[in-house]
């Protein structure tokens, strides 16, 4: 359920987080944003560039077995624990931790499988946009973030101004996906853009011309907006930033 109403800037959706669909297994436990697996809502089914946006639990030693994926972008942040990766072409086993970013280009086709590791379960937020163009290889690679209290730091990239500071390539021009780490009442700016998609991971937040407060798992979709302020709460705040200039089907 989205809330909006006559004191809230149109421009502004505001989705929060008990009121996601939501998939409960014996070892998982995954919070969808859009519609994903066995919940769908035709009205609900991607933002911008955006197609999935998941944040899973899972139990230790447990997880995604072998699947396939083509043509999709996929990025993964770790909030707790590790995510082991494994990627069945290569062989390359990765374990993901908290302040890294995973970046898998799935391409003309890829399997690989996700799990906990034995030791403890694992919290990360995994994000799907679609690529330019289909097909190439696939492309795999694993990135830690610097820690940058304050403002925007770039995780992955495909817009033409990020190409020297960029974390991670993307294969889509028109997206890119960063984290804002703010300190107890700290301060930044979002981007403008045609689509910005902001989820508090941590924490709360204020939205500028917003009168709501996010808590931790909420997301505000902005559309056609000049870039806002957004303030960390009491505890601080981890949110992720998806910048899109395009959208599906334009």
């Amino acid at each position: 359920m989205s809330t909006t109403g006559i004191d809230q800037d149109p421009r502004v959706t505001l989705h929060r987080a008990g009121d996601r669909f939501r998939t409960e297994t014996g070892w998982l436990d995954s919070r969808h944003s859009f519609s994903a697996g066995a919940h769908y809502d035709p009205a609900n089914t991607h933002f911008g560039l955006l197609l999935l946006h998941n944040e899973d639990r899972v139990v230790p030693g447990r997880g995604y077995d072998e699947h396939p994926h083509r043509d999709t972008e996929i990025l993964t942040w770790v909030l707790d624990g590790e995510l082991e990766h494994r990627d069945t072409g290569s062989g390359r086993i990765e374990r993901v931790a908290p302040g890294a970013v995973q970046r898998l280009g799935a391409g003309s086709g890829v399997r690989h499988s996700e799990h906990a590791t034995p030791e403890q379960g694992v919290r990360f937020v995994q994000m799907w946009v679609v690529p330019d163009t289909p097909g190439g290889d696939p492309e795999y690679a694993v990135r830690d973030a610097p820690v940058d209290v304050g403002g925007p730091v770039v995780l992955a990239s495909g817009l033409a101004r990020h190409r020297s500071v960029r974390m991670l390539p993307l294969r889509q021009e028109r997206a890119a996906l960063a984290v804002v780490r703010l300190r107890p009442g700290g301060v930044t700016e979002l981007p403008a853009a045609p689509y910005v998609h902001a989820f508090v991971a941590r924490g709360t937040a204020g939205l500028e011309a917003v009168p709501a407060e996010l808590g931790a798992g909420d997301a505000a979709r902005i559309v056609d907006d000049g870039g806002r302020r957004v303030t960390a709460g009491a505890d601080g705040a981890e949110i992720l930033v998806w910048e899109m200039h395009g959208a599906l089907g334009q």
